[in-house]
């Protein structure tokens, strides 16, 4: 599944471009301001070459012009997932073992820095040759018209995806490559824990279709039976993940923007109504003691910490997050015990959730220093040995558009959940309320200062609804 977006004229290039101006006088600010952990040398990662091909791309035969080429280096930036590293030294020496002349320098990105680092380089001229990441992320760059044609590529390699490449173009341009797609947002659920506290029963059969008081029963039927654990982790103290709380409004039936993608709509009409009852489910949860103390300040990572040490028993996040928290437990970082994907309940639990989805995964390149050919030969070497995106699917959970990828999950059992977040994911997500549009990096800072402000008590729902739509209304305005 790849998601569409609109298409983007001259005039949007240029909102685009003046809004990554913005962004890098805002960093800017906000570094002065130290609201952000300054970034460490190893944060920066210096960037690292592998020359030496694998044995699996030992007998690839040289490229017979390769004593007519100048030298080229490629730099490569993609993010810090488990064993992503290990995959881009693979695919740095096979590129280099085809294309002697073409060397690949590859950056490792951590996730609480990179976007940022991204974000300035497309500010300020200094982005990678080739950049591997979400399209919501990529989106702001493409729509500035900052992103190399890839056109190419992409029609050159359409055997090897399942459908159409629809993220990323711009009238009739490929400027984005989607090799794999996010999943749907849900909760985890030990089930250990649950069959140990005898809650099993009460979960949903179908996985999917549970009420707001079904799902409450369920939490305090556990707290009842032990008061030490904690039925589910809410989170506050920084937007990533935010993902997670859009899904609980769009499965109740709440339409967050208007269909033009030009103000918010959540505080309208039925929507507040249902965006209300929503919101006083998590004020259920922290004023009966079914939540983690101090949510307003915690993070996605502070709870997975409780997950793992085995205290919590419902984790937020993306359900392709399956395989890495497996991995967790066989590397000895996380407790073990067996766990299982549910959706998120919705106000009458009558039919499956909507879920937000971030869109597609793949490479966007940029035009630095007339590297143009160099990049294509790369990425092609990317696509046509499907075994790189194949491991980095079985890293990250994401799940592959290529249908020359095959996946063995590991294990009977993850292979049952993720079989099931695909089919759930191709049904029942969406990302046309704006999450792929340019001001959706700004539009994410404006939900969790009114969550902050609830969850401590400060504020009702009602306001949260009142301040969140003043602020995401001014950001959408702004850049548009």
């Amino acid at each position: 599944m790849v998601i569409n977006t609109k298409k983007t004229g001259g005039n949007e290039m240029k909102k685009g471009i003046a809004l990554l101006l913005a962004l890098i006088l805002v960093l800017g600010l906000v570094a002065c301001a130290a609201k952000t952990q300054p970034t460490t040398p190893e944060e920066d990662a210096t960037p690292t070459e592998e020359t030496t091909p694998p044995s699996n791309e030992e007998n690839v035969a040289p490229d017979e012009t390769a004593e007519d080429q100048e030298p080229v280096t490629l730099s490569v930036w993609f993010y810090n997932d488990p064993g992503a590293e290990e995959i881009y030294k693979k695919f740095s020496a096979a590129v280099n073992a085809q294309y002697p002349w073409i060397t690949v320098e590859y950056e490792v990105l951590p996730y609480d820095s990179g976007p940022e680092k991204f974000t300035v380089a497309c500010a300020t001229g200094t982005t990678p040759d080739i950049y591997f990441d979400g399209y919501s992320r990529i989106a702001p760059a493409v729509n500035a018209g900052l992103t190399m044609d890839l056109t190419e590529v992409a029609q050159s390699n359409q055997n090897v995806f399942m459908g159409e490449q629809k993220d990323g173009i711009v009238d009739g341009k490929y400027n984005f490559i989607a090799t794999a797609t996010g999943a749907a947002y849900g909760v985890f659920v030990n089930m250990d824990l649950a069959n140990e506290l005898g809650v099993a029963d009460l979960l949903p059969e179908d996985k999917l279709t549970w009420s707001y008081d079904e799902y409450l029963e369920f939490c305090r039927a556990a707290k009842a039976a032990d008061a030490s654990v904690i039925p589910q982790a809410l989170f506050a103290g920084s937007r990533s993940s935010d993902a997670w709380y859009y899904s609980w409004f769009i499965g109740n039936g709440v339409e967050l923007t208007n269909d033009e993608l030009t103000a918010t709509a959540f505080n309208i009409g039925e929507n507040r109504e249902k965006a209300i009852s929503t919101l006083n489910v998590y004020r259920t949860l922290i004023d009966e003691g079914l939540a983690n103390d101090g949510c307003a300040a915690m993070t996605d990572q502070d709870c997975e910490q409780l997950w793992c040490a085995g205290k919590l028993l419902l984790l937020a996040n993306s359900l392709n997050c399956a395989t890495y928290y497996q991995s967790l437990q066989d590397e000895g970082t996380s407790m073990e015990f067996t766990f299982d994907v549910l959706g998120l309940p919705t106000a009458e639990g009558k039919e499956i959730p909507t879920s937000a989805c971030w869109g597609s995964y793949g490479f966007c390149a940029f035009k630095n220093n007339g590297h143009d050919e160099a990049i294509k030969l790369a990425l092609n070497v990317w696509l046509q040995n499907p075994e790189y995106q194949k491991e980095l699917c079985l890293s990250t959970g994401f799940m592959p558009v290529m249908n020359t990828v095959e996946i063995d999950w590991g294990s009977e059992h993850i292979g049952e959940i993720m079989d099931f977040v695909t089919e759930y994911t191709a049904a029942h997500t969406v990302s046309s309320f704006g999450i792929l549009e340019n001001w959706w990096t700004d539009f994410r800072e404006t939900l969790y200062p009114q969550l902050q402000d609830f969850y401590v008590g400060n504020i009702d729902a009602g306001t949260v609804l009142d301040n969140w739509q003043a602020a995401g209304d001014q950001v959408i305005k702004n850049a548009n």
